[in-house]
This record gives C-alpha cells, sequence and structure tokens, in this order.
C-alpha cells in the first residue's frame, strides 16, 4: 500500500518551504535542478495533497481489496505522518478528480489523478520486492520449523518413553522399530566409522540417522536459496533484470544465513535445552553446529558474491560503481562479516582444533563475535529496523547471552567466592590424575554427567576445560569402607530375583607399578566432593601435571571453579531403567563416565539389599537384574588405581571383566598367557569372587553376546575411544538385527 505515496511523494507543494536543495530521482521522470522541501505541516494542510492522496488510495486499495480501515491507517502513516488528523473521510474530494498527473511532472497544485505508468511502475516494483522479502521471512520460519520441530518431536518422544518404561519395552520388542534402529538410527552412514575420524583426521562421519537430518537440511537451504525468484518491468530502482536478480538472491541467502548462525549458535551452548529435551549428546549438537556453520558460511558467500556480480550487470557502471558502494560503512562491514565467518570455519577444521584447541577455541569465538558485530553494522544503521534483518541477529544474541549467564550462575552456585578446594594426586604407573573437587554442594550431580573446571593459579585462568564425573558425595555421611563389600558370591540370580550377583574383580599390584599412596582418602569426607580422573594431554592438564609430579607433596592443592553438572539426562539413561541386563564398556580413560553409572546402580541396591532389583511404575522394573563393567585399558596403574578407589567398596552385585593392554609379549608369557588369577588372598575385600585381569585386548563381539539373552532388555553403555566405540555400536546393531532388544547409551570422545 506505500505505492501511492511514491508514486508523487517528490512532488513539491504551493506551501514548500524554500530551502534550496539539488535532487535527482527517478521515481516519476523528471529531473529537477533546484527544488524546496516540503515540511509535515505543509502536508497536513495542502488540500491538493489530501484529496489526490485520499483518492488514490481509495482507488487503487479498493481494487488491491484493502479493507476501508487499512485504507484509514495507510493514510494517516504516509500522507499526515501519524497524525490522527485530518482523517481519511475527511480528506476525500467531494468529486472525482479529473486531470491525470504528467509522468513529468514538477508540482503538484490541484486535486489530480496519480500518473498510470508512474503507478503501475511504482507499484510494481515495490509489489515484487514485497513479495520477496514475505519469501524471505516464509522460507526462513519454516526452516525453523523443520529443524528444531524435528528435534522437539525427538525429544517428546524420549521424554515420552523415559515416563513409561513398560512402553518403551514393547517398542522394543516391535518389529518395525527394531528394522528401523538396526538400518537408520543405530548404523555408521558407511562401513563402521562415526567416532572415529576419518583417514588424515579430517574430519567425522556422522551416523545414518544423523546424516539423514543433516542431508534434509542441506537440501532445504538449497531449495530455499534458489527458488520463487521474479522480476518486474519497469523497475522503479533497477536498472536492469539481472541486478534484481541479484538482489533478491543476496537478499534471500543473507537472510538464511542469519537464520542459521542463530541455530548454530543453539547448538554449541552447553545450556542448550534441547540437550535436556531429547537426550542428545553435546557431541551430536556439536556435529549439528558445524553442520549449521558451515551452511551458514556458504549462504554469506553466495550473498557477498550476488551483490558483487550486480554492479557488474546492463546499465551499471562496474568495477567503479562497485567500489563507490564498498566504500560505504554499511557495505565493508558485511564484507568484514563474510571475511570473518568464513575463517571462523576455516579455522575449525578437524586437524586445527586437536592440534591447537585452546587457541582455535579463542581465535574461534573472536571470529564469531567480530561476524556478528559486522552483521548489525551491515543492517541497522543501514535499513534501521524496517525489513525485520535484525530479529536474526537479536536470535544469536540471545541464545549466545543466556548461555553466557546460565555458565556464571552454575559457577557461582557451586563455588564459593575466591573458588573451590581441590586436591590433585598422581595416579602411579601412568599420566593419569585424580583430582577431588569440594565444591559447595553436590546437588543435582548424578550419573552420566560432566562437569567444566577452570583451574586458578595457571596462565590460561579462563579456559575451562569438560571432565566427565567419575563419583560424587553429599557430604552427609562419610564414604564407605572398602571393606564392606558383602560377601554373598553367588554368580547368577534365581526366578524369583531375590539374590544378586555380587561378583566383582580384585587385582594384585603389578611388580613394576610404584606402591600406592598412604593416604589417598579427602581429609574432609564429610565435605561434599566431586572426583573426576584426568589425563594429562598438552596444555592445562599437562601443565597441571608437571607441577603435580615436581611438587613434593602427594596431592596438590589447587583453587578451581566446576561448572556443571552437563549431560545424565532422564531421556539419556532411561533405557537403564527398562533394562534387564545392562552391560557398560570402557575404553582407557573412558571408565571415568561409566563409573557415575556403577555408583547409581549400586546406590540403589543399597537402598534394597537382598533384592536383585525393585519393581517400579507400570510393573517395569527400576533396576538391572544384572549389571556388566567390561574394561579395557593399557595402564596397570590406572586399573589398580580404580579398583582401590571407586570398585571395591559399597555395594556388589557388578560383575567385572577386565583387559590390560599395555604389557609385552614377554610379560604375558610369563604370567602364564595373560590370566592372572585375583581373589581375596590376591588383597581384595574379603569375600570377593575370584576373577581374571586378562593381558590383551577385548573381544567387544563376544563380551556383547555374553550378556545379550532372548526376550531380555540389554542396555549397553559405552565410554571409549572412537574405534572402539564404533565396534560397540556395530556389534550392537548386529544383535539387534538377530532378534535381540538391546539399546545403546554412547558417551563421545569425539571433538
Amino acid at each position: 500500500m506505500a505505492a501511492p505515496l511514491f508514486a508523487f511523494l517528490l512532488l513539491p507543494l504551493s506551501c514548500l518551504v524554500h530551502n534550496v536543495v539539488g535532487y535527482k530521482h527517478g521515481i516519476v521522470g523528471y529531473d529537477m535542478g533546484m527544488m524546496g522541501t516540503t515540511s509535515a505541516e505543509c502536508y497536513a494542510n495542502n488540500t491538493a495533497w489530501l484529496q489526490t492522496m485520499a483518492y488514490c488510495i481509495q482507488q487503487n486499495c479498493n481494487a488491491d481489496g484493502y479493507p476501508p480501515e487499512k485504507q484509514a491507517e495507510c493514510f494517516s502513516n504516509q500522507a499526515v505522518g501519524g497524525a490522527s488528523t485530518p482523517t481519511f473521510h475527511d480528506s476525500l474530494p467531494p468529486t472525482p478528480p479529473t486531470t491525470e498527473l504528467a509522468s513529468n511532472a514538477t508540482w503538484l497544485n490541484e486535486t489530480s489523478l496519480v500518473n498510470g505508468e508512474v503507478y503501475h511502475s511504482t507499484h510494481g516494483t515495490l509489489g515484487q520486492f514485497a513479495r520477496e522479502e514475505y519469501l524471505h521471512t516464509k522460507y526462513s520460519l519454516i526452516l525453523y520449523l523443520v529443524v528444531i520441530g524435528v528435534i522437539v518431536v525427538c525429544g517428546a518422544i524420549a521424554q515420552f518413553a523415559g515416563l513409561l518404561p513398560n512402553l518403551h519395552r514393547q517398542w522394543q520388542a516391535s518389529g518395525l522399530l527394531s528394522a528401523l534402529r538396526s538400518f537408520i538410527f543405530l548404523p555408521a552412514l558407511l562401513g563402521s566409522r562415526r567416532l572415529e575420524p576419518l583417514p588424515g583426521r579430517v574430519g567425522y562421519l556422522p551416523g545414518r540417522a544423523l546424516s539423514l537430518f543433516i542431508g534434509v537440511y542441506v537440501v532445504l537451504n538449497i531449495v530455499f536459496s534458489s527458488v520463487s525468484f521474479g522480476n518486474f518491468s519497469p523497475n522503479i530502482w533497477f536498472m536492469s533484470p539481472e541486478f534484481e536478480t541479484c538482489e533478491y538472491v543476496g537478499n534471500r541467502t543473507g537472510t538464511l544465513s542469519l537464520v542459521n548462525m542463530s541455530i548454530a549458535i543453539l547448538f554449541a551452548g552447553r545450556n542448550n535445552i534441547l540437550i535436556a529435551l531429547t537426550g542428545w549428546s553435546q557431541t551430536t549438537f556439536m556435529t549439528l553446529h558445524r553442520w549449521t556453520a558451515r551452511v551458514a558460511t556458504v549462504q554469506a558467500v553466495v550473498h557477498s558474491i550476488a551483490y558483487t556480480v550486480a554492479y557488474f550487470e546492463p546499465g551499471y557502471e562496474g568495477a567503479a560503481a562497485y567500489a563507490a558502494k564498498a566504500a560505504e560503512p554499511f557495505y565493508y562491514w558485511g564484507i568484514i562479516a563474510t571475511i570473518a565467518l568464513s575463517l571462523a570455519a576455516t579455522f575449525a577444521f578437524l586437524p586445527f582444533r586437536i592440534r591447537f584447541y585452546e587457541c582455535f577455541l579463542v581465535l574461534h569465538i573472536a571470529l564469531v563475535i567480530l561476524a556478528l558485530a559486522g552483521c548489525w553494522y551491515h543492517l541497522v544503521p543501514h535499513f534501521s529496523f524496517d525489513y525485520g534483518y535484525q530479529v536474526w541477529l537479536y536470535l544469536c544474541f540471545a541464545f549466545w547471552s543466556t548461555d553466557r549467564l546460565a555458565r556464571l550462575a552454575r559457577v557461582a552456585y557451586y563455588n564459593p567466592l575466591g573458588g573451590s578446594e581441590a586436591l590433585i594426586e598422581a595416579i602411579p604407573g601412568c599420566d593419569i590424575m585424580q583430582v577431588t573437587v569440594f565444591p559447595r554442594t553436590t546437588q543435582g550431580f548424578g550419573p552420566g554427567q560432566h562437569s567444566f573446571l577452570y583451574i586458578g593459579g595457571l596462565l590460561q585462568f579462563w579456559q575451562s576445560h569438560p571432565f566427565s564425573v567419575a563419583a560424587w558425595t553429599t557430604g552427609l555421611s562419610p564414604p564407605s569402607p572398602t571393606s564392606t563389600l558383602p560377601s554373598n558370591t553367588g554368580s547368577g540370580s534365581d526366578n524369583d530375583n531375590e539374590k544378586v550377583i555380587p561378583t566383582t574383580t580384585t587385582i594384585h599390584s603389578h611388580p613394576s607399578s610404584p606402591p600406592p599412596p598412604n593416604n589417598t582418602t579427602p581429609p574432609s569426607p564429610t565435605k561434599p566432593s566431586i572426583r573426576f580422573l584426568i589425563r594429562a594431554h598438552a596444555g592445562t592438564t599437562s601443565h597441571v601435571h608437571h607441577r603435580l609430579l615436581a611438587s613434593s607433596q602427594k596431592q596438590l592443592p589447587l583453587r578451581v571453579c566446576i561448572e556443571g553438572p552437563y549431560a545424565g539426562h532422564r531421556a539419556t539413561l532411561h533405557p537403564l531403567q527398562a533394562a534387564d541386563t545392562v552391560l557398560c564398556v570402557a575404553g582407557g580413560i573412558g571408565i571415568t563416565h561409566i563409573l557415575g553409572v556403577l555408583q547409581q546402580v549400586r546406590q540403589g541396591r543399597q537402598k534394597n539389599p537382598g533384592r536383585g532389583r525393585a519393581r517400579g511404575h507400570g510393573g517395569v522394573a527400576a533396576g538391572p537384574k544384572r549389571v556388566v563393567l567390561a574394561w579395557s585399558a593399557r595402564e596397570r596403574g590406572l586399573i589398580e588405581h580404580v579398583w582401590r578407589e571407586f570398585l571395591a567398596g559399597g555395594g556388589g552385585g557388578v560383575e567385572g571383566w577386565f583387559w590390560w593392554t599395555g604389557g609385552g609379549r614377554e610379560e604375558e608369557e610369563e604370567e602364564g598367557g595373560g590370566g592372572e588369577k585375583m581373589g581375596e588372598n590376591g588383597g581384595g575385600p574379603k569375600g570377593v569372587v575370584e576373577r581374571e585381569v586378562k593381558a590383551g585386548r577385548m573381544d567387544i563381539g563376544k563380551v556383547i553376546r555374553e550378556c545379550v539373552e532372548a526376550g531380555q532388555q540389554t542396555a549397553v553403555v559405552v565410554c571409549a575411544p572412537g574405534g572402539m566405540a564404533d565396534e560397540v555400536t556395530r556389534q550392537v546393531v548386529a544383535c539387534v538385527r538377530g532378534g535381540f532388544r538391546v539399546d545403546l547409551v554412547e558417551e563421545a570422545f569425539a571433538w
């Protein structure tokens, strides 16, 4: 409805103010060298203007189907600058005008008809532009609704299944769901690689279901960036249809780029609410983050290319016109934003992330901030708030700031001023440390979680690193001593489920391992505490490890801030509630994640001593009948430490199967082919069933096949390096295809 105004807006009135200005405009086809400016008061009191405008709105808006109230609103906004008087009805001429303005008219001094040709070209140009802007918004909203909507639906299903474990078991028995899980939801896209990097560490290949989701998302973006473009001629803005097309392509891809940037920022947040809703891991959302950021970057580049090519189309002056436009602040800020976004995507490739993670993180954040600032100065000063482009930037700012504020809130809640006390201990025979943190409270901590640590006193005090939570105490009572393991040596359970499987494993200290420290118990057992097992890599963890080894103390005190906990949501862990058997597969330091799951299981059994498992809502078991830990590690010292500090006391009923992969061939032969007999005479707690720590690699397929049973629900929890985790997935898929009911819960090591 803006066309009537633009059709004769520049015509001076008889009441103009004689401020001489130079003006040239092609809308109404005249060239004025010297003219005056028309004041708002002049517009509101000039009869010719008011009647011409009112009649134009009435005639043309009636033809377009706009109701009288819309016509009155248009008149108020465009004819009298929003004033309440004079009104649209009062301004209508008593008799229809008969004189039509010439296309080259220079004055409006009587009530007239708008020139038909000028109105047609103005109305058509503005109509086409409005249509394209509408489609930009429409496709942006569709993209948002599809991407977020699919995730929300998946989350709702996961939450529903968690509330009704019995229904979850019935779904698992469904032939259709088994087929979908074995061919779509669980397998790798090609081969078996999912969490193991591709050759040359060029990146990761998402799983089949995630790849399908990403594929649909990419196709939608390609389609929405390529369709529904039109042209109008004669055009009052663009001197060629090619320029007009470039304008619309540029605006479409620019808008979609902002949309995808906001989605990428949402997916990258630690406090992304979609993680809690769906139970998907942060690794999954980081994969989606990278793909949405890549698409946003490509669209930003296409946006820039389209506007560059436009100035070389017919009717424009090529390089000279482009150089003049590029010198304007809004334009070069757009160029800066595109370059910053491209660099952020380029430096996010996997080898650089792994080798220079701290540098990558700082650089990545700085480039994204620069890109967002560039987008702001590219859009708002130039377009103001007319087209709504800034809304997508508001979403970017909102997602980023909400996540940062939530991080600060977590740090403030769990840590006193100055940080929490922490004790760091070296684990003999390996480069792994145990970190015990004493926060203000451990409320909210549970199985399957991780937290970020800010380590004070180091050069990079602002950096935080994620670590799985191995154990936690509430501080209400001291930890159970290691001699409290039940002496029941049964190896199975009878039909009434009254007996448990108390078998665990105990091990001897290896001859080459240093003796364990005399005091590994935290000095204040009544304080709330959280324990982590941390391997020293390059950067901060390596610095801490060197500092610990250089210290003469067995325990190095530090001040840290803990941020968390994250993950461990009900939607992630609900398969454990419905399972008859829980198999925990760990590789190396992946035992840290598994220990939290085992602590929860063992605490549940302590609350129900003598029972195989309690019955929950709907007649479904609230805990598993059988729990198996299968762990492969190359450090003998780590195995001994975990056994002594985490597995030897407080509960039972967990079968422990250990593999030691760090021994040489000669050492294995000395130990009788790789099986060291362990039992109560081997230094373990009284009553522990004799088991073996085997030398060599774990046969993952054999382990899983020994735990699955026909008609029984099995949950496999895995936390291991990429290759090992992928093998677990492959074996689980084989079991599902073989008719077994198996759930997979994985914690990824992917960067």
